[in-house]
């Protein structure tokens, strides 16, 4: 199914218990402003609470020619623009856990420390085409804006801990299902059973 942000919207204020849709999502209603208001920073925070598959992206970083404020490490990089969340910098070898960190630096601008380079990193790229968002995360933005808007549409808190109750329940489901979804070796060997 292709969805729209007019069908998410549709689905979030069924979720608030609002029987009156809406046609699109440029409408100057109260709704429809209301869920304009929050959906950006619901759509940013439902994809920076899972690592969802969808939204999965590697990207091979830029120095950006300064030292990092932080003496732990050594290289800065650019922090992606299409970055919501950083989850790892894939390792070369060994598949140790490569350390690294988000800050500011000195200018205010978003980096990536590490030690070692060129430096891959994986992460959750922001995604703003609601045709390419599989089902299982509608269904979650959907609650997730539901919660974030209750206030302002219904004016009922109890509607708006429901939506945030339900949220966290369809986020384990995705788990579930995004978790099932691909194969990777697990290649770590403990020493100890090296050595025997």
């Amino acid at each position: 199914m292709n969805f729209t942000k007019a069908k998410i919207f549709n689905i979030a204020l069924k979720n608030l218990r609002v029987s009156v849709g809406i046609q699109n999502a440029n409408q100057t209603d109260k709704n429809t402003v209301v869920l304009n208001e929050y959906y950006e920073s619901a759509l940013e925070q439902v994809l920076k609470d899972f690592d969802w598959n969808f939204a999965n992206s590697y990207r091979e970083l830029s120095l950006t020619g300064n030292i990092p404020q932080n003496p732990k490490f050594i290289y800065e990089y650019d922090y992606p623009n299409d970055c919501v969340f950083t989850r790892e910098i894939v390792p070369y070898e060994n598949n140790e856990i490569v350390e690294f960190e988000v800050a500011a630096n000195e200018s205010g601008q978003k980096v990536i420390n590490t030690n070692i380079t060129p430096a891959i990193i994986r992460y959750t790229r922001l995604m703003t085409n609601e045709a390419l968002f599989p089902s299982e995360f509608v269904i979650a933005l959907c609650w997730y804006l539901a919660f974030l808007c209750a206030p302002a549409i219904t004016g009922n808190r109890s509607i708006q801990n429901d939506c945030l109750n339900v949220y966290t329940g369809m986020l384990a489901k995705a788990k579930t299902i995004n978790a099932s979804e691909g194969y990777l070796k697990i290649t770590d060997r403990c020493p100890w059973i090296d050595e025997r």
